[in-house]
């Protein structure tokens, strides 16, 4: 038994020599020692009394953090029923607030709402939020606790061949105490493409393959590495032609395809996969735009038959399935980029929001025609059948209830004001010096100072030296252009399409205990991606439905939920040709405020820079004037430059007093 040992020391000992990349993984090197254990002299297996006391506390180590995984996520995971507390899928809990993953053809089964048990042996009730019938995912609400165990997604571009990985959920509707039932087993295929059920529905692409025991009424479920992490949920197995029994294949979408969904589905939608409208085949060992779709925006964008698919979304393309695998992984209006070369060599970069591939709308099924009165069992089945008719009618990428979607916005916005201000920012104010530069051509030329003074209450005074100086304040509520003593409120138009001013209100708007209220009303609007980083895209409309887009960064750090971590981007509209964008980076935390040191002015979609705001100094201060806000007119503009002419787009400071009701108490005080 020790030589067994020894050889087991020599073959690690050769894998770090040797950098084997499979074999510097825990989980490999775990199951290479399992393996020469039970192989050891010939047939017989080690016992703990011919192991040392170090290679007997090996072995307890892996098992004590396999048992440690388990305890970690057991009461996230849900075993899902429909109204009647029939059928039968499984789901994870992902957030706090009771948000949680399953199948969508697991909601095709139970229906809009229903019951889910967790290993608490309580049921909860649970409704539908959002659904995506391409990749087989929807969004479900828990219900009935203030907060629910939860597990955090993991990075699933991170899963290797040969990791572990445990599978939960309700097979065979075995959890009478609704306590999930566990397997493990070991990653078997990574990137794996399994095609969809027709209508370009349940397509699972670039999905994780394991021989972890997956049964049926597993999907829905989630596949957990042992960190603890989600990093996959379980929906595929290969039953068919095989009695519905597991023979060791089985399939589950990614934790980072479905990190790109979450914003659609809890915006309430129907959600759609992109499509090029162009398709890629493999001809003369070049994968080459084979069919183009005219009109399509990649088509208006450059893109030709017979050109070259050289990258897509900065992965080299080898194979046309490696497109068709990464495509299935991003929404419709997803901003995709592509390198192509052309037929005379030359290459090209393009960058299209993306079209969603159409479902087929579903039929109602005429019910018999019978004398007999329905049964209630009869009826609420007719309901739900009704109700999931209704869902998959509904247009795609449309937002179905606002409200909810709402209630989201506000959740997020919270959690993200949470990681910007502390108790510290409850007094003062900050005065922010920098520079701005010229960056449009590549260079970088300054041309100016900036300076900025914001308030504990999120005010803000902007003032822009130079040649034509400027000077602009939010009092919390609206914004003003100050002109020696007469200061001009300004429309909402005329705010949020002045980037500097958006730049400043970026910094300013955790402050607010309602951050975008001065620009609207705040819904999710979809999944995006700014600055190269995975992003909510929030939409924010004023009285008269002209929008504001706001990005923030998913939050991907280790045992976080998901929501914003940063505030990323501001721009009027989604795809300005206009300098108006403004990206958000750099964050440094300066007494109790999470402050950009860089402010960068963007256009487009490829997001090309014009102007940078860079800060040189912020000092804070406990004893500030803010005197200039008891000046401010009071009253606001009912409607924008587009209705009313400009001489209704202002009023003098003389002409009207603050109103006390409309002023944070720092005003009132000022005032009196």
């Amino acid at each position: 038994m020790n030589q067994l040992w020894k050889n087991v020391s020599r073959w690690s000992t050769l894998c770090d020599t040797l950098q084997w990349p499979i074999f510097k993984r825990e989980s490999w090197r775990a199951v290479l020692i399992g393996t020469m254990l039970v192989v050891a002299s010939g047939s017989s297996v080690a016992t703990a009394d011919e192991l040392t006391d170090t290679q007997m506390q090996a072995v307890l180590e892996l098992e004590q953090q396999r048992i440690k995984a388990i305890d970690r996520v057991i009461g996230s995971v849900i075993a899902i029923y429909g109204n009647d507390r029939s059928g039968g899928g499984s789901g994870v809990i992902i957030h706090p607030s009771g948000i949680a993953l399953t199948n969508h053809h697991v909601i095709m089964g139970a229906g809009v709402a229903g019951w889910g048990g967790i290993s608490d042996g309580k049921m909860y009730k649970w409704k539908l939020i959002g659904t995506d019938p391409g990749g087989d995912v929807s969004v479900i609400q828990m219900e009935g606790r203030e907060e629910f165990p939860w597990t955090p997604l993991g990075d699933s571009d991170t899963v290797r061949v040969g990791d572990w990985a445990l599978a939960m959920g309700n097979p065979f509707i075995l959890s009478e105490d609704q306590s999930p039932t566990v397997t493990l087993g070991i990653v078997s295929g990574v990137n794996r493409y399994q095609p969809g059920a027709g209508q370009n529905q349940l397509e699972y692409g670039n999905c994780i393959q394991v021989d972890s025991s997956i049964n049926p009424g597993n999907s829905g479920g989630p596949l957990f590495n042992f960190q603890g992490e989600v990093i996959g949920i379980n929906g595929r197995g290969s039953f068919q032609d095989r009695g519905r029994v597991n023979v060791g294949l089985g399939y589950a979408i990614s934790s980072n395809q479905i990190r790109n969904f979450i914003p659609e589905l809890l915006a309430t939608k129907l959600v759609e996969h992109a499509t090029l409208d162009a398709n890629f085949s493999k001809r003369d060992g070049k994968v080459v735009c084979s069919d183009l779709i005219a009109g399509a925006p990649v088509a208006k964008a450059g893109l030709k038959l017979g050109d070259e698919l050289l990258e897509f979304e900065g992965v080299d393309i080898k194979t046309a399935n490696q497109f068709t695998n990464l495509i299935c992984t991003v929404p419709e209006g997803w901003p995709v980029s592509l390198k192509v070369r052309d037929k005379e060599g030359k290459e090209k970069s393009i960058c299209v929001r993306a079209f969603g591939l159409p479902y087929s709308k579903p039929r109602a099924r005429p019910g018999r025609k019978s004398d007999k009165e329905k049964s209630p069992e009869e009826k609420a089945r007719e309901k739900q059948q009704n109700a999931m008719v209704e869902l998959l009618s509904a247009p795609p990428g449309e937002v179905r209830h606002p409200d909810i979607n709402n209630n989201y916005a506000n959740l997020v916005i919270g959690e993200w004001q949470k990681q910007h201000v502390t108790d510290q920012a409850k007094t003062g104010a900050w005065k922010l010096s920098s520079t701005v530069f010229d960056v449009a051509s590549g260079d970088s030329k300054a041309i100016g100072p900036e300076a900025l003074t914001v308030y504990h209450d999120g005010r803000f005074l902007l003032e822009i030296p130079g040649d034509d100086p400027q000077k602009f304040a939010f009092d919390g509520a609206s914004f003003f252009k100050l002109d020696g003593e007469k200061h001009s409120l300004l429309t909402a138009v005329e705010a949020k399409t002045n980037p500097r001013l958006m730049a400043a209100f970026g910094i300013a708007a955790p402050l607010l205990k309602n951050s975008f209220e001065p620009l609207g009303k705040p819904l999710i609007d979809g999944s995006d991606r700014t600055d190269d980083k995975v992003a909510w895209r929030f939409r924010i409309d004023d009285a008269d439905q002209d929008p504001t887009f706001v990005w923030f960064e998913v939050n991907r750090e280790y045992g976080q939920y998901e929501t914003a971590k940063l505030l990323r981007k501001i721009a009027p509209n989604l795809d300005s040709l206009q300098e108006s964008g403004v990206l958000f980076s750099d964050y440094k935390m300066v007494h109790g405020l999470a402050i950009p040191q860089t402010r960068v002015l963007v256009n487009g979609l490829n997001e090309h820079p014009n102007r940078k705001i860079a800060i040189d100094d912020v000092t804070w201060q406990e004893n500030f004037d803010s005197s200039i806000f008891a000046t401010l007119p009071k009253k606001k503009v009912e409607n924008d430059s587009k209705t009313k002419g400009p001489d209704s787009q202002t009023e003098s400071a003389g002409e009207d007093e603050s109103s006390e009701s409309e002023q944070p108490e720092d005003a009132k005080k000022e005032k009196e």
